[in-house]
């Protein structure tokens, strides 16, 4: 679909950190299927470097503003706390895409699921993965599997800061430390709510389950689907966690997640383990555009073994993400990260901390380690994610 003939689609970004730097504005300006139309964040001069920098003149540090305009189909929701945006442009017909996590707890993504579904609108989550031509192709040689005995979800990332060299942001300095500060602090009081005072010490393992694994729970679920139950669950301080998920006929998964290394590597897999073959989706890091992901299949071969890696492919996971977003809006495709995905990744994430023993929350917390700036944690601003 190349978007020529028809009248662009008019996105309004809001929330203009790291990501919609990096990936979604960039892809904005380039495909012809969109047109950016306004901005919005909280930071002023990042509105007017950007705002320079694309051409976009509509700009505003109020989402409310850029909702109640007539001259915006569709918004990339990349703010910190998603669930209200997202809501407010539901009810103000606008179709959405809104970066992982939907919310922050299931009883936000709730009522949004509902409001989308009565709603004329398209709403996806980004869970960009999802549109891997590797993890296609890993579907279908899944089907294929006799005997599945096993399956193993890892997470250890690597270092947060090389992309550095690759790209340029902007980071304004201008929106008041006590605003970043507050949008956390009500977040996290949410998030203890949900959990509940026997667990609300586990908030920021929580944090880092939606913002780093939410896409390793959207893969396992788009591939393998829902587990039937969660058996097992270890917590290791505020950045690192173990969970053992049972799947049908008691087929066992290690789910682990964590961040704190300083590998060179991105330390990232999916392997399933059947009788006589071992599949295996090795992801790339996710901010190196065009990086293939792995497919590595080992199986039994007469009385040998073969293994084969294979580069599926170099296209951008954030530029197929968009063109199915506009398919979607013309009517040629079916939704393939709607929200009810992003709910029911939600709902495992509260179930793997409710397997955990009790932590209640601390009389002082203190920040999780993995929020530092440090190469090998990612940090990110209330403001802008």
């Amino acid at each position: 679909m190349s978007g020529r003939g028809e009248a662009p689609i008019r996105v309004g970004v809001i929330g203009c950190g790291q990501i919609a730097q990096l990936m979604h504005l960039p892809l904005l300006h380039e495909l012809d299927e969109f047109a950016i139309a306004g901005l919005c964040d909280l930071s002023p001069t990042t509105l007017a470097y950007l705002g320079e920098r694309y051409g976009v003149a509509t700009r505003t540090t109020d989402y409310r503003e850029l909702l109640a305009d007539d001259g915006i189909d569709a918004v990339v929701v990349c703010t910190y706390d998603h669930a209200p945006v997202v809501a407010a442009a539901i009810a103000a017909g606008k179709h959405v895409l809104v970066e992982k996590p939907l919310a922050f707890t299931a009883a936000e993504a709730r009522p949004l699921v509902a409001a989308a579904r009565e709603a004329d609108v398209v709403a996806l989550v980004g869970y960009m993965k999802l549109y891997d031509p590797a993890l296609e192709r890993f579907v279908e040689r899944l089907a294929t599997l006799r005997g599945l005995r096993a399956i193993q979800v890892h997470d250890f990332a690597g270092r947060f800061d090389r992309y550095g060299d690759l790209y340029t942001e902007f980071r304004g300095d201008d929106v008041p430390a006590d605003v970043l500060s507050a949008g956390r602090r009500d977040a996290a009081g949410r998030i203890a709510d949900a959990l509940g005072p026997d667990r609300a010490g586990y908030g920021e393992l929580y944090l880092l389950l939606l913002m780093l694994g939410s896409h390793d729970l959207a893969v396992l679920r788009g591939t393998l689907g829902s587990p039937e139950r969660v058996r097992f669950a270890l917590g290791r301080g505020d950045d690192q966690l173990l969970a053992l998920l049972d799947y049908p006929g008691g087929v066992p998964c290690v789910l682990e997640i964590g961040v704190g290394t300083s590998y060179e590597w991105w330390d990232e897999w999916l392997s399933v383990h059947g009788e006589d073959a071992e599949l295996r989706l090795e992801f790339p890091n996710p901010y190196i555009r065009h990086a293939p992901t792995l497919l590595r299949v080992r199986e039994a071969d007469g009385a040998s073994a073969s293994e084969r890696v294979t580069p599926v492919s170099n296209a951008s996971l954030f530029r197929l993400e968009w063109l199915h977003f506009a398919g979607c809006i013309r009517g040629e495709a079916t939704p393939r990260t709607p929200l009810a995905g992003g709910l029911a990744d939600l709902e495992l994430a509260e179930a793997i901390i409710a397997a955990m023993d009790p932590r209640p929350a601390r009389l002082e917390p203190e920040p999780a380690p993995w929020r530092s700036s440090s190469p090998a944690r990612p940090g990110c601003s209330a403001a802008t994610c």
